[in-house]
């Protein structure tokens, strides 16, 4: 026996779906490895993986340090609905006035809503973007909760407050309380522990946490038992982030290891790896992790991370913000079926763990992606199968890869995972592919490699403590966090600084994220001495940690905001329309959502809040209406409301019952108004469209087809109205908790923006608007079947997704655009200019040859790399077309509508969703005639936003259509 083999050891797993992976690594140094098929007894498979890899390696009794795991298990549990490992929760809210329109479950899906949905509760508290609190936590009203809570059996608890990542004090107060009151037995969780800023996704989060944690106790426990095999040491579990737990929090803390797995192979692939890949060039590097079932491509990051994900993610359906890396699966592997149907087809479904029974190599029947790499036999596994099959794998591969890259040139590729085999050392857009030693269990490498890490995130206005000086405060709360879980202080080094300045606010507010990463303690002891500790007085049944083994891709997905409802013929669907009503359906708003996000052109706020408050009223019976904007009286009023503020404050604290309403009460009783008729929004981008929905609902009256703008604008005053001299005041503000500010004389358009947005800021950032009522005559003649117009661009992009096309060739082909750049976001600027975010993007771009019948302006090619830079003023201002030695290009500025739209669905992003490595379309639409005139120029062109130059029209753009109402389209006159 060396001497060497006497110092520490570190053992990873990794639990993976088809295989359970194990090494021994000693100073980063692999000793010994072992595979074994996934057993459906986890605690037995992870046994064996023990066994198996302590007697290759070795070792001597006590040199085991650290046994690290990555597991699958907990998102398993989710993705089966297993109502054996899933718990009934309670969410109790403290928000105050907030929240209240869109209650907790809503969204989830209908079988898992079932499961998990046991009661929620509102109560006094939270925050107020400022830190100043909304209102102080009641007390009397945690016990009527906790109550309610006792009768009805539910012992999953989570406790959310409106900007509790900014400030936990309430959330732990509120649990403390909660505790007290119940008694033991009862499981708590605290929403700021969970999730980022964002409160629905953040909850949502928390909520399968919490239905998870007695599920995750049991797991980790039988983890424990199993460690136990190599004596007395510690044990950890990896993190969606890559670093490490202590098996009492991971208990705690489930979702935090949903997606530990890909994020370990990338950390181990680096490792592995590292002495090819430390050279000096510029090349990206890219994990490419075959499995037995899926494989995992990843961009590496510097650091030897992965890319964190840059948008919200679904879980099982189930929107949520928690951070896991950015991963493309895709369904390839090992185990994948291969068959012959006139083409040979490589998969979706997979053998899994059943590969060495069922697969011809291994003595079964069943052709498998292995077999064209290991079976001899010419009978059954043909040539010219093994070739098609092949370069059928390589293609999706390709595909693959091309998705993933951010950078133009051909990129590094780290090959790993036992199911590698099946790839050649060719691929398009990749230089060079290594396939380091180890390969087959990169995973847990880096499960055994993983770090320790603390993270803050919150609000920040700057007082007495300038932004850069708060950033340090950040990074110093952050330490602390990552030393008491483990961490040493002396290696802790800062990996992430996120500064986002929070638009439309005249007070500086700022979102920071600081995330900071150490080494683990020699020696760092937990604090359980058997498993029963991590059980909470719980028996322990091995037969309850039995689960079924996937044989596809994962349901974790980055998604549309809002996805089509299933077996709904889109081609054939007819919206409600009955006189001059149109009654709205959920398929209605999920086109609203898209439609508008695009007339938003990257701005005006995410109207997810307010589309599950539409979503409940029509679940409860009621109805939501749009009025034909034609069919109004001359005398009939219209109320022109929704909100003013920054749209980042509206999903965190958002909306209530009264925010808007109240606006609209305060206007009524300034100007002397004791009824209306119909309700229109300032302007029809983004949240403000459904805001006046749900207002008029609440009147009892409709919305009407029309706004004052035809698209959005950061400005109040920016609408066709004020361009023919109509002032916005008289006005109201109100923020939904009693508080209102009114302004009943006419102002100039300059004066009014600064004195609402000023009272705005002091309502919180953010309040329910009501501006000047217009009167019949004048709303017959604003811009023509606005909701109408989103619609039909929300349907045209639902279309092209339930058909398979591209999910941008519809909306270009019938609204006469252009897609200007297909790219990668490869930097982000942002910095704010009175008060509202300025900045830009560039785009790096990825060829587009597979959408028929679009119009690019990527005709001819050209050698030299191709970027796009875009100015924002939070809505997208140009776009310019970049060429290394070529004069810039100008394909489009405002008025023409520009967005970025999301690469893989079509959804449509706001400058907030903008990061480093998001791949998008980016597209531009006509502006209507009104913004082209010199009125319009003046107001909402280029000069308007400090641009020094003059509006010319995109050549590539078509003619402007005047958008049709569903009416002329669908309606009686229609037939």
């Amino acid at each position: 026996m060396s001497s060497s083999k006497r110092s520490p050891c570190v053992i990873g797993i990794d639990v993976g779906g088809t295989n359970t992976d194990a090494v021994v690594l000693q100073n980063d140094r692999v000793l010994a490895w072992h595979k074994t098929p996934t057993t459906p007894d986890i605690q037995a498979g992870v046994e064996l993986a023990i066994e198996a890899v302590v007697k290759k390696s070795e070792l001597l009794t006590g040199q085991v340090e650290s046994v690290k795991i990555g597991t699958t298990q907990f998102v398993n549990a989710v993705l089966e609905q297993d109502a054996s490992k899933l718990d009934k929760v309670a969410v109790i809210r403290l928000c105050g006035p907030y929240s209240q329109g869109s209650p907790p479950f809503v969204d989830f899906p209908p079988t898992l809503r079932k499961l998990v949905e046991g009661h929620f509760g509102y109560v006094q508290g939270g925050y107020q973007v400022d830190g100043s609190p909304i209102s102080e936590l009641n007390v009397e009203q945690l016990h009527e909760q906790a109550e309610i809570i006792k009768s009805k059996s539910i012992t999953s608890i989570v406790v959310i407050g409106i900007y509790s990542p900014s400030n936990p004090t309430q959330e732990e107060e509120a649990k403390k309380i909660l505790a007290s009151r119940l008694g033991p037995g009862y499981d708590i969780s605290c929403s700021h522990a969970i999730g980022r800023l964002g409160f629905l996704e953040r909850e949502n989060a928390s909520i399968l946490n919490a239905s998870l944690r007695r599920f995750a106790r049991h797991v980790i426990a039988g983890f424990a038992y199993a460690v136990q095999k190599v004596g007395r040491c510690n044990l950890y579990i990896t993190l969606n982030d890559g670093t490490l737990s202590k098996a009492h929090t991971a208990a705690e803390y489930p979702v935090k290891c949903f997606r530990s797995g890909p994020t370990n192979s990338a950390r181990g692939a680096a490792l592995l790896a590292k002495t090819l890949t430390e050279k000096s060039d510029d090349k990206e590097v890219l994990v490419i992790d075959v499995g037995g079932t899926t494989t995992d491509i990843c961009a590496l990051l510097k650091t030897g991370y992965p890319r964190q994900s840059a948008a919200f993610v679904k879980i099982a359906g189930v929107r949520t913000n928690f951070t896991i890396p950015d991963v493309h699966s895709i369904a390839l592997g090992g185990g994948s079926i291969i068959r012959q149907t006139g083409r040979t087809s490589v998969g979706p479904d997979s053998v899994g763990a059943r590969l060495e029974v069922e697969s011809i190599a291994f003595g079964g029947t069943t052709m498998t992606a292995t077999d064209l790499i290991l079976s001899k036999d010419e009978n059954l596994v043909p040539q010219t199968i093994k070739d098609s099959g092949l370069k059928e794998i390589l293609r999706i591969l390709e595909e693959a890869v091309d998705f993933v890259k951010t950078k133009q040139g051909n990129a590094k590729v780290i090959l790993v995972g036992g199911g590698s085999i099946i790839v050649g050392d060719h691929i398009a857009g990749v230089g060079e592919v290594i396939r380091p030693e180890y390969f087959e269990v990169a995973n847990a490498v880096g499960a055994a490699i993983g770090k320790i890490s603390g993270a803050v995130e919150k609000m920040v206005i700057p007082g007495d403590k300038t932004i850069d000086q708060e950033i340090e405060d950040a990074k110093a709360l952050a330490t602390e966090k990552c030393v008491a879980a483990g961490g040493n202080r002396q290696t802790v080094e800062v990996v992430e600084v996120e500064v986002v300045p929070i638009s439309y606010v005249t007070n500086g507010a700022t979102q920071l994220y600081v995330r900071v990463i150490g080494d683990l303690v020699e020696g760092y002891e937990e604090t359980f001495d058997s498993p029963e500790d991590l059980l909470h007085g719980e028996t322990f049944h091995r037969s309850d940690l039995t689960f079924t083994i996937p044989t596809g891709v994962s349901d974790i997905q980055k998604g549309s905001s809002y996805d089509v409802i299933e077996h709904i013929n889109l081609e054939t669907y007819r919206p409600r329309i009955e006189g001059d009503l149109w009654y709205l359906s959920e398929i209605d708003l999920q086109f609203l959502s898209d439609g508008t996000g695009i007339l938003g052109v990257g701005s005006c706020g995410e109207p997810y809040p307010t589309y599950l408050a539409l979503l409940e009223v029509l679940r409860n019976g009621g109805d939501l209406t749009v009025r034909r904007q034609d069919t109004l009286p001359d005398d009939a009023v219209v109320l022109v409301a929704g909100y003013m503020g920054a749209p980042s404050v509206y999903i965190e604290r958002i909306p209530g019952l009264n925010e808007v309403t109240d606006a609209m009460k305060a206007l009524m009783k300034t100007t002397g108004l004791t009824t209306f008729d119909a309700v229109i929004p300032n302007e029809i981008g983004g949240l403000n469209a459904f805001e006046a929905i749900l207002a008029a609902h609440r009147f009892g009256k409709s919305a009407l087809d029309t706004d004052l703008v035809a698209r959005a604008y950061p400005m109040i005053y920016q609408t066709v109205r004020c361009m023919n001299g109509v002032s916005v005041t008289p006005s109201a503000l109100a923020d939904g908790g009693g508080r209102e500010e009114v302004f009943p004389n006419a102002l100039d358009d300059l004066t009014s923006e600064d004195v609402m947005r000023n009272a705005a800021v002091n309502l919180g950032s953010l309040g329910g608007v009501c501006i000047n009522p217009v009167f019949g005559t004048e709303a017959k003649s604003l811009p023509p079947n606005s909701f109408s117009w989103a619609w039909t661009i929300g349907r045209s992009i639902a279309l092209s997704r339930s058909l398979k096309l591209d999910p941008i060739s519809t909306l270009l082909s019938s609204q006469h655009g252009t897609l200007l750049f297909t790219g990668k976001i490869i930097s982000v600027t942002r910095y704010v200019s009175k008060g509202f975010t300025r900045g830009n993007v560039l785009l790096a771009e990825i060829p587009r040859d597979d959408i028929p019948g679009v119009k690019e302006n990527n005709e001819g090619k050209e050698t030299e790399p191709r970027e796009l830079f875009v100015d924002f003023e939070n809505e997208n201002l140009n776009a310019v077309l970049k060429v290394k030695g070529k004069e810039d290009s100008l394909l489009a500025i405002c008025p023409d509508l520009i967005t970025f739209l999301d690469l893989a669905n079509g959804a449509p992003l706001g400058v907030s969703d903008y990061k480093y490595g998001l791949r998008v379309s980016v597209v531009a639409l006509r502006s209507p005639p009104e913004w082209l005139s010199e009125k319009g120029l003046a107001m909402g062109g280029p000069r308007a936003f400090g641009l020094d130059i003059d509006y010319k029209s995109a050549s590539s753009l078509g003619e402007y259509e005047p958008p049709k109402s569903v009416w002329e389209i669908y309606g009686q006159s229609a037939k």
